[in-house]
């Protein structure tokens, strides 16, 4: 199916210079895809593969070009981590290829209320395969059985969003974050659809208690890492709070200003600035750079 159906992807795509789609084997199994929008997870199984998110539908014929890299098997099931476009906006036409589109069940509001307007023809790709509840409350496990390999789905409540699942592998040893983890960038909170800065502090901190100190993490954006960095990761938001809660009164952008970044030179701001996260964390803000 995956031959007969690339071609046809690589065709509708405008003439453009090539994106560049690289691939990272983490350990045994698992492998990572970098390109455009969020990063990609992909699971071998001894028959299918699953991948995890999608990027952008513009994109998708270099991403299974690069998928086939790691192996010609077809692609079985799709993981949405979580609703954002850089994530899900490739699922209508990774349906055709699938058996199913596995996500949290808020994943899948959120992307039906996103698609109320568009054509017909620009609609579907929905999660069917469905965990967790509305209420964020309520935390939730899947687990899956990809032939030999045991995949276990999480969610422990809002932190990017309100929708965020991660996937961990533990044969392999290697979890993907989806945007829960940002990595060499500021990290993006999006309060607009759920999201939560001291709850995302909680889900990571929950995640770091059943992790083996040897396992490795896929982000959301960045480059791949070890358990180490994801404690500093967490250990940074937890200062970006305590700074918050110590300095109650000021602004966002007085809070960023006196925030000592030298410990955390690696944290480019680009879409979200020191400004941005701290309105984020004040509950002030988007949690991004809004422009006109």
């Amino acid at each position: 199916m995956l031959s007969l159906i690339l071609p046809a992807i690589i065709a509708m795509q405008a003439p453009q210079p090539a994106p560049q789609y690289r691939v990272e084997k983490l350990r045994d199994n698992v492998y990572c895809v970098f390109g455009q929008g969020g990063n990609v997870g992909v699971i071998v199984g001894d028959d299918y593969l699953l991948l995890i998110d999608g990027q952008y539908e513009r994109g998708l014929g270099d991403l299974l070009a690069a998928v086939r890299k790691i192996s010609d098997k077809p692609i079985k099931y799709l993981i949405n981590t979580h609703h954002h476009g850089d994530h899900t906006d490739a699922n209508r036409m990774l349906s055709y290829m699938v058996d199913g589109i596995i996500a949290h069940t808020i994943t899948r509001t959120r992307l039906t209320k996103e698609q109320e307007n568009r054509d017909a023809g620009r609609k579907g790709g929905l999660p069917n395969i469905l965990m967790g509840e509305a209420d964020t409350k309520k935390e939730a496990v899947m687990s899956l059985a990809l032939n030999s390999s045991e995949i276990n789905l999480t969610y422990l409540g809002p932190g990017h969003t309100d929708n965020d699942i991660t996937i961990w592998v533990p044969s392999a040893r290697v979890i993907h974050m989806g945007d829960l983890l940002f990595l060499k960038m500021l990290p993006y909170i999006d309060t607009g659809s759920g999201g939560n800065f001291d709850s995302l502090i909680q889900v990571i901190a929950k995640t770091l208690s059943k992790l083996p100190d040897d396992a490795l993490v896929i982000p959301g954006h960045g480059p791949t890492c070890d358990k180490k960095e994801l404690a500093r990761h967490h250990a940074f938001l937890v200062a970006i709070q305590q700074h918050a809660n110590k300095n109650k009164g000021k602004t966002s952008k007085e809070m960023a200003d006196s925030f000592d970044k030298e410990p955390w030179k690696d944290k480019e701001p680009s879409f979200v600035s020191w400004e941005s996260l701290f309105d984020a964390a004040t509950g002030r803000g988007p949690g991004r750079v809004v422009r006109n």
